[in-house]
């Protein structure tokens, strides 16, 4: 809409300046015409008239050759925006795709150990089980194969190894320089290291980890399937 307003306001512009200037062009041309005739002689209103006929219509074509210009510039820059449109409007599409991909990939890997505890030692189960149902009897031999398949699930892809390889309730000496993200200071802590304290828990970290490759078609919500057997 706006194109079209802007092309008629260029042409009804072009073709006034254009008629204006065809006038001026041949009043000065009819002056030179009439200064070169013999003085007295009759006014030829047929070659006057064919005068203003030629540089008239040389202005017309003028005219309507930018008017054209202009319409052809239009068209192709309009063309070009929406290319550009288009252009832009696929690869903020596709980015948006990507970071949902990046997200459900993200949150599969974080459900992934979930999901293995649950097929190897069924760890979900024992989670949510009701366990003020049962004697502690009863507790103690299911959670004795728990443990050994959720620990051995652990141990495949985690390894993980103590912090501090002192035993809990030992005496050590924290030196300058510790990680304060592996080792936790707790109790009465001043002043500067070194700080000597007791082991109350060895803490944990990775020996080495296992990344699954997990696929990116997989509803990322989903621990375990539900399992119906068909008769």
């Amino acid at each position: 809409m706006k194109q079209d307003s802007l092309l008629k306001s260029f042409r009804n512009r072009t073709f006034i300046l254009s008629s204006v200037f065809s006038i001026l062009f041949f009043l000065i041309f009819a002056g030179l015409y009439w200064l070169v005739q013999t003085p007295g002689a009759p006014l030829d209103l047929q070659t006057y008239g064919s005068l203003f006929a030629f540089i008239y219509l040389f202005g017309v074509l003028q005219w309507m050759f930018l008017k054209n210009t202009l319409f052809h510039l239009l068209r192709k820059s309009s063309g070009v925006s929406k290319t550009n449109k288009k252009s832009v409007s696929d690869v903020t599409k596709s980015s948006e795709k990507e970071m949902e991909i990046q997200k459900n990939r993200e949150k599969r890997i974080f459900v992934h150990l979930f999901s293995v505890l649950q097929r190897q030692g069924r760890f979900m189960d024992f989670l949510k089980e009701d366990l003020s149902l049962y004697q502690d009897a009863q507790i103690g031999a299911a959670v004795r194969n728990i443990h050994e398949n959720c620990r051995k699930t652990v141990d495949r892809y985690l390894s993980p190894v103590p912090v501090m390889e002192e035993a809990e309730n030992e005496a050590v000496e924290i030196a300058e320089g510790f990680d304060p993200n592996a080792i936790k200071l707790v109790g009465n802590v001043v002043g500067s290291p070194p700080f000597k304290g007791i082991i109350r828990h060895r803490g944990w970290q990775l020996e080495t980890i296992q990344m699954p490759e997990l696929s990116d078609s997989e509803n990322p919500n989903i621990i375990a399937p539900a399992e119906v057997e068909v008769q």
